[in-house]
């Protein structure tokens, strides 16, 4: 977490800023030093003057302020001031030092690690769940199987025990999700560009595409740059982007596929995934990678939470922007080789 700096004198003008206060405030250094902190610092001066007040044995105190950006925002700061010896007078308390760090990244990072603990607790909760609940339904499945060798295809309750069969199996599909987002195989990894995955993905679901009315339209990067990856992972993670697309667009629609390779820094490579359908509420954007989370009465909720998990293992990160009634965008984007 990136830390900013700032000196006042005694008379509350500012005397110096490091890089990082730069970086928050917008301001260079120079366009600011010698004006009145006020002038960038909401309330800033009167708590200051009290904490001259103070001696320098009494503990740090934290305060919540704002600051205005160069281009207008106001940036909440959470600041740690600091009193310090004025200059020709080694007893006084006249200048300080303050310290802050932009208080929304502060409250991402807490909501980043509460999310972490969410996904601990919950791997734990389901791996012990999913041995629990595979047990009756190996019972189950055999059972409904001897029931319909016994009774035979012409009794009334054969297609019963039929339906019987074919919903353990969702069942058991749905555990096998669970178990891989809790805990994953171990992956076999290797080097390939990420359009074959992309390519092999699309042509699985050319027939959904088509029954449905949708429309593809693809732009690869020419140059295939390699990833080191799962493949059959990284797979799951497209099928799942695209089988979201696909039920956003019932109705038909557009579905427009791309790759860029961006070299700058370690170089990774972006897929864009963007579909043309009913879009994502905002209230629900946030929650869209949540494990079980569902907008669809048949879906699980661990699609994209598995993607998630995935695209993180593999050092990447995966983003979604939506407007309701226009579409929906997902971004994968991983290092390349």
């Amino acid at each position: 977490m990136q830390t900013g700096l700032l000196t006042l004198d005694r008379r509350g003008q500012i005397a110096m800023l490091n890089a990082t206060a730069e970086q928050i405030l917008g301001y260079r250094a120079r366009e600011v030093q010698g004006k009145p902190c006020e002038e960038i610092f909401t309330g800033l001066t009167n708590l200051l003057a009290g904490l001259g007040k103070r001696t320098r044995n009494q503990p740090e105190m934290q305060l919540k302020t704002n600051a205005r950006h160069k281009d207008g925002r106001i940036i909440p700061l959470l600041a740690t001031p600091y009193v310090t010896p004025g200059n020709g007078s080694p007893a006084g308390l006249d200048n300080f030092i303050l310290v802050f760090q932009d208080a929304r990244e502060l409250e991402k990072m807490e909501n980043h690690l509460r999310h972490l603990d969410r996904l601990q607790s919950l791997d734990e909760f389901a791996a012990g769940i999913v041995h629990e609940i595979r047990n009756p339904l190996a019972s189950i499945s055999t059972n409904a199987q001897y029931m319909m060798e016994k009774i035979g295809r012409s009794d009334p309750f054969y297609e019963e025990m039929r339906d019987i069969l074919a919903d353990v199996k969702s069942i058991e599909g749905i555990v096998s999700m669970v178990l891989d987002f809790a805990h994953p195989d171990k992956s076999e990894v290797r080097e390939a560009p990420i359009e074959d995955v992309v390519e092999e993905v699309l042509r699985l679901s050319k027939m959904t595409l088509r029954r449905q009315g949708i429309r593809l339209r693809t732009s690869y990067n020419k140059s295939r740059v390699p990833v080191k990856m799962d493949v059959s992972q990284m797979k799951q993670v497209f099928f799942n982007i695209v089988r979201n697309a696909c039920d956003a667009m019932p109705e038909g629609g557009e579905l427009r596929v791309s790759t860029a390779h961006q070299p700058a820094g370690n170089g990774h490579v972006r897929v864009a995934v963007e579909d043309t359908g009913i879009g994502i509420a905002g209230e629900y954007l946030g929650r869209i990678f949540d494990p079980f989370f569902s907008m669809h009465h048949e879906g699980t909720g661990l699609g994209l939470a598995i993607s998630k998990k995935i695209v993180e293992r593999h050092g990447g990160k995966i983003d979604v922007q939506s407007k309701l009634g226009e579409g929906t965008s997902f971004a994968v984007v991983l290092p390349t080789v």
